[in-house]
């Protein structure tokens, strides 16, 4: 007699169960990975921007402490990085009233991944700029 064997059913069942675990691990580890690229990616140009906008500030200073008549620049360096597309820098210098030697600065950092063209970061940094330069011109004694 050649009766059918119900657990050859049982352990087909039992081994599209398993494959289906493992699919789904395979899956969530995967996702786990590239959520953690990105964020990693995303940190590293954050603190790229943060030095780029710390480097335009002591450019700022600098720029005004050779030359109080300084109102700023835009600049685009070349990072020579391939993981970022696109550098900004502009500084922006206001005089105050009352003529004294102080200045209200503004500096604006952007930088562009070049994995993803949505993904720019833009930080700024306003403040108060002194010269060490005197503008007042020397009176001659008689």
């Amino acid at each position: 007699m050649n009766r059918l064997n119900p657990r050859r059913g049982t352990v087909l069942i039992c081994v599209l169960a398993c494959l289906g675990v493992v699919i789904a691990l395979v899956l969530c580890t995967t996702q786990s990975s590239l959520r953690g690229r990105r964020e990693v990616r995303m940190q590293s140009q954050l603190l790229q921007t943060d030095l780029l906008c710390d480097a335009g500030v002591l450019r700022a200073k600098q720029q005004f402490n050779q030359s109080p008549d300084y109102v700023g620049e835009k600049w685009t360096p070349n990072l020579g990085v391939t993981h970022f597309r696109y550098a900004s820098l502009e500084i922006r210098i206001k005089p105050m009233s009352g003529g004294t030697n102080q200045a209200q600065a503004e500096v604006i950092a952007s930088l562009a991944s070049a994995e993803d063209s949505t993904d720019r970061m833009q930080r700024s940094h306003k403040f108060i700029i002194q010269s060490i330069v005197s503008t007042a011109k020397a009176v001659p004694k008689p």
